[in-house]
């Protein structure tokens, strides 16, 4: 079983992930390692947490894009970013600064861990509104969630799709976040599940671990979506692939 990983944290230089070109290298050919096929990088985009990134994250994509093509042409790479939301923050999409997930119309949005759900709501729909494909990032791990599953579901009944850390499974952000992220797969509310890596060592990927796990748990059929097929329709690529 290939994986599709469509949030990560592999491009050096960017963001809180990768650190060098070496951590980079030693990224990806861990998530190759781990069965991944399809890769997004997604590093945080805010200009007010990381500056105006885009110069750096070219360079670096262009250098893991030669590094993938030499060495692993049986990969697909794509890039996007992960936006860190605030209103206005539309602009940075339609100026082309921070990327869509494949140059879709899906964008991978991030709120801070405490923000309230009007908060979140807000932001979301504001991304629908102006004609985008709102994947609101590791849902588990907002504070929001402790209102129970309701504003999950009512999230992806407007359209919002919702993305689970594969970390959150094995526990790697506490007891909450896995619990959560079992009740989430169990309701039937999440279309994909990302490793959102920043290491080697640390946060890495563990997609193989964390699918053995969902198929105990869900079945194949759900496993193979969430893992892969849904990211992949995401980004316009062939289930057959």
């Amino acid at each position: 079983m290939y994986f599709a990983d469509i949030h990560c944290h592999m491009l050096y230089g960017v963001d809180d992930g990768a650190r060098t070109k070496e951590d980079m290298i030693a990224m990806f050919e861990k998530s190759y390692a781990d069965n991944v096929r399809t890769v997004c990088v997604t590093p945080h985009f805010h200009p007010g947490y990381f500056g105006d990134n885009t110069e750096k994250t070219d360079k670096a994509y262009a250098e893991l894009q030669a590094y993938v093509a030499e060495h692993h042409p049986d990969v697909k790479l794509f890039r996007g970013n992960e936006l860190y939301f605030k209103k206005g923050a539309r602009v940075w999409i339609e100026d082309g600064h921070c990327k869509t997930l494949g140059g879709t119309n899906y964008v991978l949005v991030d709120f801070r861990e405490g923000e309230n759900a009007e908060n979140v709501t807000d932001g979301v729909y504001r991304l629908l509104n102006a004609g985008y494909k709102p994947v609101l990032a590791h849902l588990e791990r907002y504070d929001i969630y402790k209102r129970g599953m309701s504003v999950a579901a009512s999230l992806k009944m407007d359209g919002v799709l919702l993305q689970a850390d594969s970390g959150s499974f094995l526990g790697d952000f506490g007891f909450w976040p896995k619990r959560r992220a079992k009740q989430l797969l169990k309701a039937g509310l999440l279309d994909i599940v990302s490793s959102d890596a920043h290491g080697v060592t640390h946060r890495c990927t563990n997609m193989t671990e964390t699918f053995d796990l969902v198929e105990k748990l869900a079945g194949r059929n759900v496993a193979e979506d969430l893992f892969a097929n849904n990211a992949k329709r995401i980004l316009g690529i062939d289930l057959e692939d």
